[in-house]
């Protein structure tokens, strides 16, 4: 049986899915629009937001699970791919999920930036970025409360991670100068020193990250809705 919970289990996994809950549950655990599942024995978690729902699979039961996101009818979906596709959810594109221990310190010092110069710094073609009232109210919640890091050199770069624990995962990096992808990444690298770092990638991006020492984990996928 799925039913809400107002604690998550103590589930410690190198998944994408589980730490994207965390790090929204940690910011939003107390907002009322914003909820959380779980299937028996931990099968599954599950969080939504504004329409959109991550879903963590550990062994669920897909039938229920699938009449549970049929009901609920979630604008987005994501999830590891194999999931998606079972619950009829197929995304147009696999996602890659990889990792690396941040287990380097840049030599360079971020620039403090409005999180509207990150917003603009961010917003490029192949980041899907909401629009900035959503993203400002988002990105300082998580930043004032701790759970979050930036890097960002001003008209330069910029990148974001959201953490959880030992956990962290990036949520946006960009260029706007050759070169300075690679000094965003060890930027944020360094800001999160210590952590296991994780990234949701596509594949035209993928060598990027492979060269800076992430391996790759599993497919993931986001599915949407189409209107």
């Amino acid at each position: 049986m799925i039913t809400l919970c107002e604690r998550l289990p103590l589930i410690c996994a190198d998944n994408a899915e589980l730490i994207k809950i965390k790090c929204l549950y940690d910011s939003y655990k107390a907002d009322d629009k914003v909820l959380f599942w779980c299937q028996d024995q931990d099968k599954a978690v599950i969080s939504m937001t504004d329409g959109n729902m991550i879903i963590f699979n550990n062994g669920a039961d897909l039938e229920e699970l699938k009449e549970f996101t049929d009901v609920l009818a979630p604008a987005c979906v994501f999830s590891d791919y194999e999931t998606l596709c079972a619950l009829n959810r197929k995304p147009r594109e696999r996602i890659n999920i990889m990792w690396r221990f941040a287990d380097i310190k840049a030599e360079l010092c971020g620039e403090e930036l409005s999180s509207r110069e990150v917003y603009d710094l961010l917003d490029v073609d192949g980041l899907s970025l909401p629009e900035y009232p959503y993203f400002a109210v988002d990105y300082c919640r998580r930043l004032n409360h701790g759970f979050a890091d930036y890097f960002a050199l001003k008209n330069k770069c910029a990148a974001i991670t959201f953490k959880t624990g030992e956990y962290a995962i990036i949520n946006g990096i960009a260029a706007k100068q050759k070169g300075y992808g690679s000094v965003a990444l060890k930027g944020i690298l360094s800001k999160n020193y210590g952590k296991k770092l994780f990234v949701c990638c596509r594949d035209k991006v993928k060598g990027f990250y492979e060269k800076n020492g992430f391996e790759p984990l599993y497919y993931g996928g986001y599915w949407v809705k189409e209107f």
